[in-house]
């Protein structure tokens, strides 16, 4: 489990636990292992932010009912993004929010404006993580962070068109082969593969995945619609908002905790992956529970954001509320920055 704000995330990843309720408590009862029997474990649900389920388990409906009560989220997680979520059919407000994000969506003008700014904070995102990898790792980058800045320059320039997203992906797609160019400087693998199964995609898709589900949930609890993006586009079963705002987290919840795992060889490429086929892999149990350890901890690290000392996850949560609001006209968006964090050491492993 991970604590935020005096709450809890409870994070089941234990094959056959059952989940239920008593009075106004979440039971865990897990099987015997080894022929050991583990003791039950109850939580006031007051107590809970969310409940994220890893593996096949059994949900009782009154768990699901006390979850609902109180607005605690219950999420199914799968290898590369969440299998799904526990909904409830309280409106609560959607239509407004939703009419307004609508209206947003079919505006070229306003989604090349958002567009550009979530491009930037990405691209930007990795450009000072090279920076750092250039102090901290003693690697010569310049080259790929000079082409990187200079392609990011055209930014502006971009027209408020169809064409104008088309251009965006370019820049946006340009910069992120410079970045895992001069990453291969630092460790070898085979390139960044968003459906690969190598150890090293592996882990990243599997922390991308943590990443959608924290997103998914922010964007639910801000009355927002997922599947309708702004910059990317819409399609069945693609959660395109959510890979809108995820660009603005990926270097610093998942790439700048799982890369240096390999860079500085902290994880043990044999007992931490199980081969699935002659060239694929996944990860095992104990690399699932690696991979979930420093993306729990950099999600409950705080950085200074908006004149607070906010944890990542508050954060996440505050850009999806803001993102809302920029929808109904009431805010302009700031995507998140996180290079004032790279001067400092990043997560150090037991």
């Amino acid at each position: 489990m991970s604590y935020y704000n005096n709450k809890m995330d409870l994070l089941i990843n234990i094959f056959g636990t059952k989940i239920s309720c008593t009075k106004e408590r979440i039971v865990l009862s897990f099987p015997k292992m080894e022929g050991v029997e583990r003791p039950r474990e109850e939580y006031p649900i007051r107590q809970i932010e969310k409940i994220t389920i890893f593996c096949p388990v059994s949900l009782t409906s009154s768990a699901i009912l006390l979850a609902w009560k109180y607005d605690v989220d219950i999420s199914l997680q799968g290898y590369l993004r969440p299998y799904g979520r526990f909904v409830s059919s309280d409106p609560k407000g959607l239509a407004t929010t939703r009419r307004a994000q609508l209206e947003t969506a079919i505006s070229v003008e306003k989604t090349i404006a958002l567009a550009k700014l979530f491009v930037k904070a990405k691209c930007l995102n990795q450009i000072d993580y090279m920076c750092y990898w250039t102090g901290f790792y003693g690697k010569d980058l310049s080259s790929e962070i000079k082409q990187a800045k200079m392609v990011l320059e055209k930014v502006d320039a971009v027209p408020a068109t169809e064409k104008g997203k088309e251009m965006l992906r370019g820049i946006e797609g340009h910069v992120a082969t410079r970045y895992y160019y001069a990453l291969r400087k630092l460790f070898i693998f085979s390139g960044r593969k968003p459906q690969g199964r190598d150890k090293f995609n592996s882990a990243l898709n599997y922390g991308y995945g943590i990443m959608y589900n924290e997103i998914g949930r922010a964007c639910f609890g801000a009355g927002l619609d997922p599947t309708l993006g702004i910059f990317h586009s819409e399609g069945y079963g693609k959660a395109s908002l959510e890979y809108d705002l995820v660009e603005e987290f990926r270097v610093t919840m998942v790439d700048s905790v799982i890369f240096p795992l390999f860079i500085e060889d902290k994880i043990d490429r044999e007992k931490c992956f199980k081969r699935t086929s002659q060239y694929s892999f996944e990860l095992s149990k104990k690399g699932k529970s690696l991979i979930l350890k420093v993306i729990l901890a950099r999600l409950n690290e705080k950085f200074p954001w908006k004149g607070k000392n906010l944890t990542l996850k508050a954060i996440i949560k505050e850009q999806s509320r803001s993102i809302a609001r920029v929808f109904q006209g009431n805010e302009h968006y700031t995507p998140f920055r996180s290079h004032f964090k790279f001067n400092m050491p990043l997560i150090k492993l037991k």
